[in-house]
């Protein structure tokens, strides 16, 4: 029978061997799955690979940097990232050696980590997200939501004691038109490992009320450039493209735009600077108001300054056609005074020439006649105007005023 090892004499050649074959420290690459700093000072790892297209892990390590050397890579690190802490989930490059001990197994001491490797996978992945979103069609999803001419109910996304809130409110209730506005915070943790699930889940509660609200305004203060990798979510953003609400970024930061910032409907750089954008979007709307307001009021004076011009003048004619009316109005009584006047005096002449007239017609009636002596001679009761009319033997009759006598013609 073949004598067996014992595990710490396998364990201590499979070391010998792992000494001999990594001799020197080598880079790897790996992806942080845990990392916690233990009280002496040392920095404990897990390294895993997963497979890229089903996220499988393929590959899983124990690795460990001193407390001597701690400080260093992490100050380093921090430095050459703009200030991004080794934390999980980060892909990372490290220059480490290969360890095995007869006790704990197979691990890598690791003596610097490369930045720019890191680096360059933050933004390999922020370029695989927007280019997922574009193909997506979502890109431009919120963006193209027309914004509120007024942006008063405002949902605020953001941690409730971050500084950068408070000078939001601050400057969104101190502005210089005593502009008002109504604000409601959904408090979201902002920083750290749960900053992308938190943020989603104040959308989500926002979502329930959208009703209530013109706009969301997602924002965080100052701080590390790193601290806003959480910004860079493909899940985050898939959200904040999908609101049904324009929102409004402002997660303080001065490098170029994370994915958040390209997918907002706004995006601005600080609290401060998205309270400013509100509060000058609404200046301008109460400048055009204002503005409408004086036209309004110019016009109408300038109309009441031309109808009462126009009523003056009325007045004026009417007064003037009055005073006119007036005049014809006493012409037209001389006048009635006049004719009534002239009425009565040739009444009385033509009454005066009708008595006489009368008198006249009186006086020529034939009995009226024969009392003053005259008398009518008749031949067959004609009168007879003409002697030589009449001739002898004619019998004729003469009428006188108190009687008839028949005579013979000689």
């Amino acid at each position: 029978m073949q004598e067996a090892l014992s595990l710490y004499e396998l364990n201590r050649q499979v070391a010998r061997a792992v000494m001999q074959q990594f001799s020197a420290p080598l880079w790897v690459t790996a992806e942080i799955a845990q990392l916690g700093v233990a009280a002496n000072g040392h920095c404990y790892l897990e390294l895993i690979e997963k497979q890229p297209r089903t996220g499988a892990t393929t590959a899983r390590c124990k690795a460990m940097i001193w407390a001597n050397r701690w400080p260093l890579v992490k100050e380093t690190f921090e430095y050459g990232t703009g200030g991004q802490s080794l934390t999980a989930g980060l892909k990372v490059m490290v220059l480490a050696n290969v360890t095995m001990h007869e006790a704990y197994g197979y691990s890598l001491s690791i003596i610097d980590i490369e930045p720019t490797y890191t680096v360059g996978e933050m933004q390999r992945n922020r370029l695989e997200i927007i280019r997922r979103l574009t193909d997506e069609g979502m890109i431009e999803a919120n963006r193209s939501l027309p914004l509120p001419r007024l942006i008063q109910r405002i949902a605020i996304v953001s941690a409730d004691t971050a500084a950068g809130y408070g000078d939001f409110c601050h400057q969104l209730a101190n502005n210089e038109w005593g502009l008002r506005f109504y604000t409601h915070l959904f408090a979201a943790r902002m920083q750290g490992e749960q900053t992308e699930q938190s943020v989603i889940e104040a959308l989500n509660r926002i979502y329930l009320h959208q009703e209530l609200f013109d706009a969301v305004v997602i924002i965080r203060g100052g701080g590390a450039v790193a601290d806003l990798n959480s910004f860079d979510s493909y899940e985050l953003a898939l959200n904040v493209a999908n609101f049904p609400l324009p929102v409004i970024v402002g997660i303080g930061h001065e490098r170029d735009n994370t994915v958040l910032d390209i997918v907002a409907n706004v995006s601005v750089k600080t609290p401060t600077a998205a309270a400013a954008f509100l509060i000058e979007r609404m200046a301008d709307e109460l400048s055009l108001v204002n503005n409408l307001q004086k036209i309004t009021l110019d016009a109408t004076r300038s109309r009441i300054d031309r109808e009462r011009n126009a009523l003056e003048r009325l007045t004026h004619a009417v007064e003037g056609t009055h005073t006119r009316i007036g005049q014809l109005i006493n012409q037209l009584t001389l006048h009635r005074e006049r004719i009534t006047l002239l009425l009565r005096h040739r009444m009385e002449r033509e009454t005066q020439t009708l008595a006489f007239h009368e008198r006249t017609i009186a006086l020529s009636q034939p009995e009226n006649i024969l009392r003053r002596g005259f008398s009518i001679t008749r031949r067959n009761g004609k009168a007879v105007t003409s002697a030589n009319a009449l001739h002898p033997g004619d019998i004729i009759e003469t009428e006188t005023a108190d009687g008839k006598f028949t005579s013979r013609v000689e």
